[in-house]
């Protein structure tokens, strides 16, 4: 039986969360959903042009790998994977979820989601969780068409 389980607890532990990631951290990205239609997809699945809906602003919490550079024939490539925590509340109000294959604008780069997770709960309980944790990997700005954010 978890020792902090009552509605009220939760409640608590909501506006806690809201209240650091919204006022204290304010760290500001833009998630772009994938359009699926109008994405073209070759032989194997994949698609070289992809299409996104106007952009959703909101905060998050962020935690960087340093970014790494390859060199090969064509010069210095340069790549960055970035884990973006998002209050999950916030995003429930806000009517979105983001998906493996949307993208996420921060620090003047896109950072295309390959994971998400819902694995952090509130006081052991399965049916409470807390936060969507997103694993991105930097993505090149020649294969995603965005229209203009909305703040």
């Amino acid at each position: 039986m978890a020792r902090f389980g009552l509605d009220r607890d939760i409640a608590f532990f909501k506006s806690i969360s809201r209240e650091l990631v919204e006022q204290v951290i304010e760290t500001s990205v833009v998630l772009y959903k994938l359009v699926i239609q109008n994405s073209k997809t070759n032989l194997y699945g994949e698609s070289l042009s992809k299409t996104y809906y106007a952009g959703l602003q909101t905060n998050a919490v962020i935690e960087r790998n340093d970014t790494e550079f390859n060199y090969e024939e064509f010069g210095p490539d340069g790549g960055q994977t970035v884990e973006f925590r998002f209050n999950r509340f916030v995003l429930e109000e806000k009517g979105y979820y983001p998906e493996i294959g949307d993208l996420i604008y921060h620090n003047d780069a896109y950072f295309e989601i390959d994971s998400v997770r819902e694995d952090q709960l509130i006081g052991g309980r399965v049916d409470e969780k807390f936060s969507i944790i997103c694993s991105t990997f930097m993505t090149r700005r020649s294969s995603i068409q965005t229209e203009e954010r909305i703040v």
